[in-house]
């Protein structure tokens, strides 16, 4: 039997100028200029649940996710752990060391099985001297992070429990949601445990307020991904 090549992180490969086209980065590029990007691009490929890279390490590389969703991770002195966001296909992250040679601010993990496009910053900071309009994206793209940053933190210091969770699973369903008979189906499986990160609870509480979803028939949990059924009851217990 032939076994299958294992992934390796550090495996290279070149990237087709279709993937490129997706990025909001690249949205008004034409093919030449796409194909002078995909010549400072290389990809690679992680495992669901790999850490692409850890707060504090030295960073040099920005990266463009092609497929599958990371989390942005920050760890406390006390060991508990806060998701920041989830990025998704056609997203980026690690846009901090282009601009500031420091060390990573927060760690990156794999929620899937994930493929990125990775520029050094040499390439990208010379790509954006030859293409502006980048470097406008990029912070329309990064103010608009900044204000979803800020609402999370509100909400997780000012709302109770059944309202954060209620804002998290609206949002996963805006996200990651596609239509089903029931309602909207949140393609991407999160455990318990990541969504108390998310919003600074235990797990043990996200399992019970997700079973009262249940019950009171705002939610399906009959399979392996959340449908959310009733996303107006939902929005009524955001503030």
């Amino acid at each position: 039997m032939i076994m299958p090549r294992p992934r390796d992180e550090d495996a290279t490969r070149p990237i087709g100028l279709e993937p490129l086209r997706n990025v909001p980065l690249f949205r008004d590029f034409d093919d030449t200029e796409l194909s002078e990007v995909a010549q400072l691009v290389s990809t690679r490929r992680y495992a669901k649940h790999q850490t692409i890279f850890r707060e504090g390490d030295p960073g040099q590389t920005f990266y463009l996710i092609l497929g599958g969703s990371v989390a942005i991770v920050r760890v406390a002195p006390d060991g508990r752990e806060t998701i920041l966001s989830i990025l998704k296909e056609r997203d980026f992250f690690g846009e901090m060391s282009i601009f500031d040679t420091a060390v990573r601010a927060a760690s990156v993990r794999t929620l899937t099985d994930v493929e990125v496009g990775a520029i050094e910053r040499d390439d990208f900071l010379a790509l954006i001297d030859r293409s502006p309009r980048i470097g406008r994206l990029l912070v329309i793209a990064l103010s608009e992070r900044l204000r979803a940053a800020n609402k999370l933190i509100s909400a997780t210091t000012s709302q109770d429990i059944r309202s954060r969770l209620a804002s998290l699973l609206l949002n996963l369903a805006q996200n990651f949601g596609e239509p089903v008979p029931t309602g909207t189906r949140i393609t991407l499986r999160l455990t318990n445990q990541e969504m108390a990160n998310m919003i600074g609870t235990t797990r043990e509480t996200v399992n019970r307020t997700l079973n009262r979803f249940w019950d009171e028939r705002l939610i399906d949990m009959r399979t392996a991904h959340v449908v959310v059924t009733e996303p107006e009851k939902l929005k009524a217990m955001v503030p």
